[in-house]
């Protein structure tokens, strides 16, 4: 009886990484209207330091505030890396503004409670 030879098991693909603006190939801009230029300020400010990545992600995020909105400018190298990253920073988004709400009525001024 002869026996098949073993067969190496496949060895992923590594592709090179490219989420730089002029290579991506997936894009999206958002604008997203906040109750107050305060409130969008705060949210601005929290998102931030989620919008540095070191190399090799597989997309890039940018933010901007303007007065009570905010504009999120997301590139990505494939259109799973760019859901993925508007899917993260949308409920970023969502759990500051939550955030903001439940925390707000502590600093409001003339509050005596």
């Amino acid at each position: 009886m002869k026996q098949k030879p073993k067969m190496k098991p496949r060895e992923k693909l590594k592709l090179p990484r490219k989420t730089r603006p002029e290579s991506a190939s997936a894009e999206i801009a958002l604008e997203i209207g906040l109750p107050s230029s305060r409130v969008a300020e705060t949210v601005y400010r929290s998102l931030l330091p989620e919008t540095t990545q070191p190399a090799g992600f597989r997309s890039h995020v940018s933010v901007r505030q303007k007065g009570r909105s905010l504009e999120l400018h997301i590139l990505a190298d494939d259109i799973v890396a760019l859901r993925a990253a508007s899917n993260t920073f949308l409920r970023f988004v969502a759990v500051a503004v939550k955030t903001v709400n439940v925390v707000a009525p502590f600093y409001r001024e003339g509050n005596d409670e």
